[in-house]
């Protein structure tokens, strides 16, 4: 970790205001490993722009550690805040090493809720380990919570990349697997043990470029790709 000094960063924020932006960004995922730090620049940045507003990106854990923190960067105008949720499958999630399970997930949206801040989770839905009825279960997890406007389509297609030198291939099933290397991609490929994933990772990604293209909103998009999910499983769409 290391920290930005101060100054440095509200002079970049400044320049950005004073050309026209009213909302600011903080990607970077260690935003909360010095939450001090942080939360003095936000308040730094609301007592000279209080119409700025801004969201960060963190981790579901740093949520949940840091939960007393979120109804002041509520206050200081923060809207909306990125994690990487992945999928709320608690053994895929182990297997990713994430550092935390589905009612984690769950918590989590309850302290940002709490506080009226929305999460934007990104995802990582199609992965090896991966079912059909995993799939299905991300999708009503998406629609319980009321997370369908905050999910940008093209999360409910990524296909898990797993680069060379990956955390991955350490596990015990890797060779059922993983596959030979792509060069240009930087990964290696992988097949599903259930073909049906596989097709469907391949649908849902045609539909929602598709849907992107044409501008269809989150709800659309959002049934159509249940659809394509149920129709892969052998269910009716509810």
């Amino acid at each position: 970790f290391f920290a930005i000094p101060r100054q440095v960063v509200l002079a970049d924020i400044r320049r950005q205001v004073h050309q026209g932006v009213r909302h600011i960004t903080f990607g970077d995922p260690d935003f909360l490993n010095g939450p001090t730090h942080s939360l003095r620049i936000c308040r730094a940045l609301h007592a000279e722009f209080p119409e700025v507003t801004f969201d960060f990106t963190t981790r579901i854990e740093h949520i949940l550690r840091h939960r007393e923190l979120f109804p002041e960067f509520r206050r200081l105008g923060c809207v909306f805040v990125v994690s990487a949720v992945e999928c709320v499958t608690d053994a895929v999630l182990e297997k990713l090493d994430k550092g935390h399970c589905r009612q984690d997930i769950v918590d989590a949206l309850r302290v940002l809720d709490d506080a009226g801040i929305a999460m934007r989770p990104s995802l990582l839905p199609f992965t090896p380990w991966t079912t059909l009825g995993d799939y299905l279960d991300l999708l009503a997890f998406i629609e319980e919570h009321e997370l369908i406007e905050h999910v940008d389509p093209v999360h409910l297609s990524i296909r898990l990349l797993v680069p060379p030198g990956s955390a991955l291939f350490e596990q015990p099933d890797a060779s059922a697997w993983a596959g030979p290397l792509d060069e240009a991609a930087f990964t290696y490929t992988w097949a599903h043990p259930d073909p049906r994933v596989d097709r469907l990772q391949r649908d849902v990604a045609t539909l929602v470029e598709r849907a992107t293209r044409e501008g269809w909103d989150n709800y659309a998009t959002f049934a159509a790709v249940r659809a394509l999910a149920c129709q892969a499983a052998g269910i009716e769409p509810p």
